[in-house]
């Protein structure tokens, strides 16, 4: 029976389950996540909104070339939209960041297991720099 209570100890301090801090982390990350995946819903409408060339390809596409002329190049809204998806990445990089400086205190004060996930979020977060501005 001891054997087993160290098995689930470990699986549940591995998944990150102890630790109030890694939980309160993580949940951060997963809701910058859920938020820019909301906002993604409507993020295709206000690009057709703000530039006629994106409203001309999905007015041709419907057979209407009503819409596409009433939509004038606004500059101002593809700004606002730069803004509001740079405000997304600077929150989830921040977020990333505290989440694999805990994972690595973590991986060199209690357990190892640590080191792989911080390996697989480092890779990301590099890859992460130039796939958007």
């Amino acid at each position: 029976m001891q054997d087993h209570m160290d098995f689930l100890a470990t699986c549940l301090r591995e998944c990150m389950l102890t630790n109030s801090k890694l939980l309160r982390i993580n949940s951060k990350v997963m809701s910058t996540c859920t938020m820019f995946a909301n906002y993604t819903a409507s993020l295709s409408r206000h690009l057709t909104a703000a530039d006629p060339d994106l409203a001309g390809q999905k007015a041709s596409s419907a057979g209407s070339t009503a819409t596409a002329a009433s939509v004038t190049y606004d500059p101002a809204k593809l700004d606002k939209l730069d803004d509001v998806l740079q405000q997304y990445e600077r929150n989830f990089s921040r977020h990333l960041k505290i989440l694999m400086d805990a994972l690595n205190y973590l991986a060199a004060t209690e357990t190892v297991v640590f080191l792989g996930l911080c390996a697989r979020l480092s890779t990301a977060q590099a890859g992460e720099g130039s796939s958007y501005g």
